[in-house]
């Protein structure tokens, strides 16, 4: 019988976000070139305390430190915890190896070896955008794959996941991006992920109905009575106040109301801050209500 308690869903919510911090900050970079190249540094540095966290938090629910090496010692394609196992471990080397090659960039003054030292870390951005892009479907296809009826009832729930991973990790971005003026990211960049952020939040609100409403049409036994502990049983007030106010509704009504102002407006920046508390705390409620939903 799987007992996972509160490690699992701090897991899943840390890696979760880092890998949708990463995910945001390469596509910022990506879209809006060296400008804010130093937004996605900023990420992998973060994505290797959470996600080193994330396996500490790991191996102790395991119980024991030797399962979790051996999960490292296997490669199994149909395991979804050895799969995640290994995704998370990519990730992190990854996000080590960018940061390593930053500081090297930043400290070394010959030109020659700096014009080396950029396609490594270009390249090594790229894989990591792949492996952060899989970290956060990992984090809902470990509970899919389970006979859990609220886990696994609808195929709806990655993509849920996927879509919180994402605005949990563009809070991270906007917290940090807006109290470290030492990073120098531009008041304007800020409010951009700000409203990058209320896109995901409309996307995430629109798959959570799917999935509730997909639950209630489920064939499979459980499902049903899943669906009702969220919304009217013992889940049901961190579910309606920690998942759809905090995580979702509260922050869609700071940023849409905010949009398009800058955060030098100091009323915008603690608007925008408070979104993205409101966020986070939401999103580690929703993982916590799921995990321990699915084992009621």
């Amino acid at each position: 019988m799987i007992m996972w308690g509160a490690p699992i869903w701090l897991y899943l919510f840390l890696a979760g976000m880092a890998g949708g911090a990463y995910f945001s900050a390469f596509l910022v970079e990506h879209f809006s070139g060296e400008a804010n190249r130093r937004l996605l540094r900023v990420a992998a540095c973060l994505g290797v305390p959470l996600a080193g966290l994330g396996v500490l938090l790991l191996v102790a629910d395991l119980g024991e430190p030797f399962r979790f090496w051996h999960l490292l010692l296997r490669f199994e394609l149909i395991s979804a915890m050895s799969m995640g196992t290994w995704i998370l471990s990519a990730f992190v080397a990854v996000a080590m190896a960018i940061a390593i090659l930053w500081l090297a960039e930043l400290r070394v003054a010959q030109p020659a070896i700096r014009r080396l030292v950029r396609p490594a870390t270009n390249a090594l951005a790229l894989i990591g955008f792949v492996f952060a892009l899989m970290l956060m479907v990992y984090t809902g296809v470990l509970l899919a794959t389970t006979s859990k009826a609220l886990w696994a009832g609808t195929v709806l729930l990655p993509p849920l996941f996927v879509a919180s991973a994402t605005s949990t990790g563009l809070a991270l971005l906007i917290i940090v991006a807006a109290t470290v003026p030492a990073l120098g990211t531009p008041g304007r960049t800020v409010s951009q992920l700000a409203e990058a952020d209320a896109v995901v939040i409309l996307v995430e609100l629109s798959t959570l109905l799917a999935y509730a409403l997909a639950l209630g049409e489920s064939t499979m036994p459980g499902a049903l009575d899943g669906l009702r502990l969220l919304t009217t049983g013992a889940l049901a007030v961190p579910f309606w106040v920690g998942v759809v106010l905090l995580a979702l509704l509260v922050p869609l009504q700071l940023e849409v109301s905010n949009w398009g102002r800058g955060i030098e407006i100091r009323s915008v920046w603690r608007a925008i801050t408070l979104s993205s508390g409101c966020v986070l705390l939401g999103g580690l409620i929703l993982r916590a209500v799921i995990v321990i939903g699915g084992q009621m």
